[in-house]
Order: C-alpha cells, then structure tokens, then sequence
C-alpha cells in the first residue's frame, strides 16, 4: 500500500527542519522519512509548490537512504529532534561562552573549542558566536534558522552573565547594586591571606602528592577530561594547587551544582539568624492553599519535593535546559510544576527545586539582588576572605543558586575548608555547628545525600574512601572533596563531559596516601549517624545533573 505524507515540501533546509518530518532536498529530489515506514522515500521536487497530500508509491532507493543521513550528519543534524534542542543548546552556549569569558577569563578559542562545543554537539556544527566587548554581550545564532532561536547573553560586573529574554543590557544594570571594594592581607597565607602555598609541611610526602595531582591533568581529547585545577589543603595549609587550559589561582571557576551547596549555607546562616526553619513549610506565596503548602524547606534541601522534574536537557522532558536557558524566572518555572510523589518520600535531584530555594532566601533577606548581595558579602564571604565570588542571576533578578555560582579555586577550598572546620573560622562561628550537622547527616529519601550535599555513607558512592568524606559536587566533575578524617580538603575544577571517566577516587586515594598517618580519629561527621536506606540517585542522571 502506498505511503501517505500531507506536507507542505519546501525549498530549503530551514524550512524543511520546521516540518515535523525529517525532509531534505538533494537536487531535485525530496526525501523524507514517513513513521512507520523503514526506508527514505523519494519524490520529484516538481511538487514542492503547493501543500499536497502525496499519495503515489515512494522511490525507494538505497541511495536515498545513504544521501540524506550523509546530508543531515554533515551539518550536524539528527532529524527533527535536533530542532528542538537548538534554543536550549544556543542557550546554554551563550551563557556559558559570555560567563567562561568575562567572568573566568579564559581563552576564548578554549572555551569555545574545548568547553562549549562538546557539551551541545552537533549544535557546534552549525552555530554563530558573536563576542561583543563593549556592549559585553554573546549572541549565539546559527547558519540554517538565523536568528529564530538565537540567545543573548550580558554581562555585569560582579554579577556574571544573564540571558536576556526580553529585556535590554540597560534595564539588567538598572538591576545591580554598586560593588563593594575590599581585600584580604596580601602578606599573609592561605587562608587568612592572599598567599599561595605554604612552606614544606614536615610529614608530607611531596613525590606522592605531586604525582597525585599531576595525573589529575593526564589529557586525552577523545575522553574529554579538562581539569582545570586542583587545590589540596591539609590541616589549614594550601600544600599544592596546579592549573591548567589558560586557568590561574586568579580564574573565577563555575561550580555548577557545587552552588548548590553554597545556596544551603545560606540557608544555614538564615536558620542560625532564626529566619527560617528547615522543618517548615516552604514560605512560598503560590504555594498557600495548594496541595504543595505542606512541602518544607527540608524536603526541597533534600531533593525531595515530590514535584514532576526531569534533570536533563535533552529529550522529550529537559526541564533543567527548559528552565536554565529558556525561563527568565527560574523559580517560577520549578513551583508550577504538578505534585507526583508524597513530599520527603522519593529522592528527585533538581536544579529547580534548589533554584526555588535561593529565591526564598532572596525573599527573606528582603527581595531584591541588593539585599542578596550584602547579606553574602557581609554574612560569608568577608568573614572568611573569599574575594572573588560572582554569582549569577536570572532575567527575574533572582539568584541562579542551583548552578552559577564561581569563585577561584582557593576560593572554592575556603568554603569547604569552613565546613571542615565546623563552621568556625579561626575562632569565630561563622556558621552554627548545627546546622552543619544536619546538612551533612543522610537525608530519609537518600543515604547519599544531605541538605544539597553529597555523602559516603557506609561507603557506597565513593567506596575507596573514608565513610566520612563528603562534597560539594557539580556538572562536568566539579568537585570539593571534604575528609575529617584526614584533616584534608582536595578542590577539582574542570570541564569532563563524562563525569565518571574522571578518576575521582585515585586523586584523593592518592592525596590521602602522601599524608601522615593521624594519630587520633576525627569524631565522625557525615556518613556516621542513624540511616533509612534508599534508592540511589541512578547514575545517567547523575551525569545529567547539575
């Protein structure tokens, strides 16, 4: 029986990809793939004029079947699929190609080659960069579509790169805050200070340890490894840090999902204040009313919610590429979404639900990103001579806490160097030993899991490590490796676009080995207290996750 199609055969590939078949032309032929039909089908270009019903036997030719996939693959496009995956992918290399600049300060031709382009294959095939240094914009746009679903970027000094989905780079500035100039003691060392690495610490064993951090930089371009930096401080003392790819001591890196942990300890110092409380509802005003007012601040820092929510930005569901790079409101896009499971019952990792959770820490401080930005500057940052923070906003003005938040990479081991420390920073308590506790205790829905923070539990996600090792944790191998038991905090920052090719457990296996024995056991932290077991978040979404 003849193959039926109704289309519209048009005379260009852009028009041929708005169709919601796979159409092409090569020369005077049109070729499509009809559902349920297992060959191409071949027909004159003759008809191309006017919407028809095709109605006659296909051409059914196996060179047909060779012409168009070789066609489509070298431009880089995979039938109608790929259309829409462009506004996400155009999305994210606008953002993340205007942050890894004016932010990072990295190499432009680095970012684009090895940062940006593998992560939004085969995009990169297609695509058009514009950097502009003066208006200090990134517009990605591509050659077949133009710029029908082309993204802008802006940055703001301060306060990294927003995509503009509307508004203008004046009305974003009209946003911001002055800055606040301020400096750690540049004759002093890390942490206190602006020094680099300390002197020889005596029990060491620095041919370990070098070889150690050195194969954390062992490159092979096919498996896309990337590490940009690695920092190891042991009881307080920076003992190595290396960089690599146009990365320095002085690059603001992105953390990722390591934001996550941040956007907690902002809740933490709120809680310490009084200001708000885990085990309540969430103060959201959409919620009241709702089947969702019973879900608390706990269940969203525990990742479970019981909101709908895929973490993936590919596929028939990418809510986490929907929101990052297609919402100017990313909070506003996660609260909307239905109820699916009981609230603190099933473990759901979401980038929304932590984006939810730093705007009602801007709601509490007062609403606007002004009132954020003290509160970090004046709260954390200064207190424990982190200088170089840039977190990053959506268009709403709300703080993109589930994933943009860089800092150096010295910078990054301060915060884990806090939290190793029990929230006490060289005499002051910065942030309350309880809370610490909670954020670093097994969540009900999820062993491995805390409050936005990785654990090792009985050493199920890292078994070559120390039960009480636990992490900040970001996309593409972002990494704060926190172990009390060895005094010991490793920083790795990096762009693996294949998180579990990177040999996590070797560097710090290997760091640990270059150390002295301790004497006396540090009292048990994360991974020691009373346990529900649960499911495990699986690892394909582990590695699609922020």
């Amino acid at each position: 029986m003849p193959a039926l199609i109704s289309v519209k055969l048009q005379t260009s590939i852009a028009d041929c990809l708005s169709l919601k078949l796979p159409l092409c032309r090569i020369g005077r032929l049109s070729i499509a793939y009809c559902p349920g039909v297992t060959s191409m089908l071949l027909f004159p270009a003759a008809i191309t004029a006017e919407e028809k019903t095709v109605s006659q036997s296909p051409i059914k030719s196996p060179l047909v079947s060779i012409l168009c996939p070789i066609l489509m693959s070298s431009l880089g496009l995979y039938g109608c699929a790929f259309q829409d995956e462009i506004p996400i992918a155009s999305g994210y290399a606008a953002k993340n190609i205007c942050s890894d600049y004016f932010v990072s300060g990295l190499n432009p031709e680095t970012i684009k080659i090895r940062l940006v382009a593998p992560q939004i294959k085969p995009f990169n095939k297609i695509w058009r960069v514009n950097l502009d240094e003066d208006k200090k914009n990134v517009t990605v746009s591509d050659i077949i579509f133009g710029n029908r679903y082309a993204h802008e970027a802006h940055y703001r000094e301060g306060f990294g790169c927003t995509l503009l989905h509307g508004s203008t780079n004046d009305e974003l500035n009209q946003q911001i805050p002055p800055l606040k100039t301020w400096s750690i003691p540049t004759d002093t060392q890390w942490p206190i200070g602006a020094g680099g690495t300390a002197p020889p610490v005596s029990g060491i064993d620095y041919g370990t340890l070098e070889r150690s951090v050195e194969n954390a930089f062992e490159e092979d371009r096919d498996l896309g490894i990337n590490t940009l930096s690695v920092a190891v401080a042991y009881k307080d003392q920076l003992l190595m840090e290396k960089y690599a790819m146009s990365a320095t001591a002085q690059s603001r890196l992105i953390g990722w999902s390591m934001t996550k942990s941040f956007t907690s300890t902002l809740v933490g110092l709120l809680f310490d204040q009084g200001k708000l409380d885990p085990k309540k509802a969430a103060p959201v005003a959409e919620w009241k009313n709702t089947e969702k007012q019973n879900i608390t601040l706990e269940n969203l820092l525990h990742m479970a919610g019981g909101l709908q929510w895929s973490e993936t930005s590919k596929g028939s569901t990418p809510d986490q590429g929907i929101m990052l790079f297609r919402q100017p409101d990313y909070a506003g896009y996660y609260l909307k979404k239905p109820v699916v499971a009981e609230p603190g019952v099933q473990f759901n990792y979401s980038t929304g639900a932590t984006s939810l959770i730093a705007r009602i820490v801007q709601h509490q401080l007062g609403g606007s990103i002004n009132h954020t930005y003290q509160f970090m500057q004046d709260s954390l940052f200064h207190k424990i001579a982190i200088s170089s923070a840039v977190l990053e906003y959506d268009e709403a003005g709300q703080p993109s806490g589930g994933a943009n938040l860089y800092m150096t990479t010295r910078d990054w081991t301060r915060l884990g160097l806090l939290y190793l420390r029990q929230g006490n920073w060289f005499g002051e308590q910065i942030l309350s030993k309880e809370w610490i506790q909670f954020a670093t205790s097994p969540s009900p829905a999820n062993a491995q899991y805390g409050a936005q923070i990785w654990l090792n539990t009985e050493q199920k996600k890292w078994p070559a490590l120390p039960a009480d090792t636990y992490a900040f944790v970001g996309f593409e191998g972002q990494y704060v490796i926190i172990v009390p038991q060895h005094d010991l905090v490793v920083t790795r920052l990096g762009a693996t676009f294949e998180t579990d090719r990177f040999a996590l457990e070797a560097l710090i296996s290997g760091v640990i080995s270059s150390l002295p024995i301790p004497a006396t056991p540090t009292a048990p932290s994360a991974g020691s207290h009373p346990i529900i077991v649960s499911p495990v978040l699986d690892p394909e979404q582990q590695r699609t996750a922020l």
